[in-house]
């Protein structure tokens, strides 16, 4: 088969792998849809993510969508022939964190396209993987491949919003209107917030937004945000960028003993305004990945409350996957691109 391994920075090469078979707990999934993820950017641009750099080359993508075309002899309630999402993450499930329903937070986790572990652990730009017959998610007729590969940045905003408590009937503000941004604001809506503004220094982004939000706004527009939070300041903001700048407008921003949620991978420690955090007596919470944020996602979609597909910016095919990972690191008008066998 196909696979598109990273060895380095800017250095994708597409390879001859042997057809993977499926262990007895596993199934066989021939990739339909993939989704360019900020972390597939920042390996390629970079080489790395933050701390999480890979030891040998490895085969990036986790935002898998596909049909079932194996079957292990243990692999129970999965049949040939289905179509699924895969849920990437693969956990111990033996820890303290794994029994308390904090699966995210496991020090074992092994993530598809991720090097944080060592070695790290292959992805999904390829054309057939083997994955847990447990991490896979029915789409049924309903749902389409590229929706079922948004279900795992859906299910990280999924997450992020279950993090900061009940959001019923309170302001929200949401930081960045990358994917994970727009998504926070799509759910915190479909959840009960009051209002929901989103914040991003790019036009295209907050153009994008603006459907997924009552307000949109440039963080540099003083006056903006002055008229955007005169009804009163957002009680949970959600840091989703990943910049300092995005970390300080959230802290600044945000109601006295209000939440900040921080999704966003900063690159570089900073010093932040903790007398601040103090003073305002602000919650700040970290958001990491998901647990159980697919099931909440995946009944959302199927439920018709919230919609996703029109965030995908373009689809490319996925032997063009080099000139995928080329477009989403410098096309700034780009919201998520995908890659897709067909």
């Amino acid at each position: 088969m196909d696979a598109w391994v990273l060895h380095g920075a800017n250095d994708l090469r597409r390879e001859q792998r042997p057809d993977p078979e499926p262990a007895d707990h596993e199934v066989l999934v021939r990739v339909e849809r993939v989704g360019i993820c900020g972390s597939d950017i920042h390996y390629y641009r970079h080489g790395r993510v933050g701390a999480f750099v890979p030891s040998r080359p490895f085969v990036l993508g986790h935002e898998v969508a596909g049909e079932v075309v194996a079957v292990g002899r243990s692999a129970g309630g999965i049949a040939v022939g289905d179509r699924v999402a895969v849920d990437p993450s693969q956990a111990c499930l033996r820890c303290a964190w794994c029994r308390g329903g904090r699966s995210n937070l496991c020090p074992q986790m092994r993530y598809f396209g991720s090097a944080a572990t060592d070695p790290p652990t292959d992805g999904a730009l390829c054309d057939l993987k083997t994955v847990p017959a447990a991490n896979c998610y029915r789409l049924g007729d309903r749902l389409s491949y590229a929706e079922g590969a948004l279900l795992e940045p859906l299910a990280v905003a999924c997450h992020a919003v279950l993090r900061a408590g009940s959001i019923a009937g309170k302001p929200v503000a949401v930081s960045g209107a990358g994917t994970i941004g727009q998504l926070v604001a799509t759910v915190a809506r479909a959840l009960g917030a009051a209002r929901v503004v989103v914040s991003d220094p790019r036009a295209p982004a907050r153009e994008a937004a603006a459907a997924r939000a009552d307000t949109v706004l440039d963080p540099g527009d003083e006056q903006a945000v002055a008229r955007a939070l005169d009804r009163g300041a957002p009680q949970v903001t959600f840091e989703a960028a990943g910049a300092e700048a995005s970390y300080l407008w959230a802290l600044q921003h945000t109601a006295r003993g209000g939440t900040v949620v921080q999704i966003g991978t900063l690159q570089q420690p900073f010093s932040a305004p903790l007398n601040t955090i103090m003073a305002h007596e602000l919650s700040v919470v970290g958001s990491f990945r998901f647990a159980g944020g697919f099931r909440v996602g995946a009944a959302l979609l199927a439920a018709g409350r919230i919609e996703v597909e029109s965030l995908i910016s373009g689809v490319l095919p996925l032997a063009e996957s080099r000139a995928a990972l080329h477009r989403a690191s410098t096309d700034s008008a780009a919201i998520k691109l995908h890659v897709s066998r067909a």
